[in-house]
């Protein structure tokens, strides 16, 4: 590709590099995730001031063949911005630390790109932010090739049994549990997407135990800053 063509992107995280520029990590429709930097960014005068705003697609032009590119040229739509330090920006925030830990660099992953936008869509439009975060985590986890047997449990690989009820074990799957009250009909509610008809407390159980697993025990930063908020 020729990486001086119009890309779209989102920023999913940035720094200052010198006293003027700025380093960011941008998910890319093309190329994936990716590190430009835009020299000069932190200039009141500069061509890039201002534009590198989180949760917004912003369009640029990229040169260079080490890993780090550097920004040519960027444009935004400026009516479309999030600035509330809310429980809506910092779902946004975990969502963008997450991909930061989870996506490899320069792998073009257009349907995670379109996942992420299409969450976007429905973070701005109004739609339940929890269901939506949840939809979120289970997709990105069986696109990034993590995801869940919801088909059969993990010890006699017996199918789901809508009846019965299962524990979860993150890196086995579904096992059959007579102490647990999760239902075998919530599993297959989760494999078909019917989210809402499912425990709001199970739903994030689960992804958070998921998730976990596949960042091998680390933590996230923005779910601790989400904890100090809530105490």
């Amino acid at each position: 590709m020729n990486h001086n063509e119009w890309d779209d992107c989102f920023l999913l995280h940035q720094r200052s590099h010198g006293e003027t520029s700025l380093i960011a990590d941008v998910f890319t429709k093309k190329n994936g995730k990716i590190s430009i930097i835009a020299k000069g960014a932190k200039k009141p005068k500069s061509k890039y001031f201002g534009y590198l705003s989180p949760f917004v697609k912003l369009k640029i032009t990229y040169s260079g063949r080490s890993d780090l590119k550097t920004l040519t040229n960027i444009d935004r739509d400026f009516s479309y911005s999030s600035n509330n330090l809310s429980k809506t920006t910092y779902s946004l925030l975990y969502i963008n630390e997450l991909l930061v830990r989870l996506l490899p660099k320069d792998a073009a992953q257009e349907d995670l790109f379109n996942l992420y936008e299409n969450f976007l869509i429905d973070i701005h439009s109004g739609d339940d932010v929890e269901l939506s975060l949840r939809h979120f985590e289970f997709d990105l986890l069986d696109l990034l090739g993590y995801g869940l047997n919801f088909d059969s449990e993990i010890n006699e690989d017996k199918f789901i049994d809508p009846n019965k009820t299962y524990s979860f074990i993150p890196e086995s799957g579904f096992s059959e549990s007579k102490a647990s009250n999760f239902s075998g009909k919530d599993i297959i509610n989760i494999k078909n997407r019917k989210l809402s008809e499912v425990s709001k407390k199970h739903l994030k159980l689960i992804a958070q135990k998921a998730i976990h697993f596949c960042l091998d025990g680390r933590d996230l930063s923005s779910r601790e800053i989400f904890r100090k908020i809530q105490s």
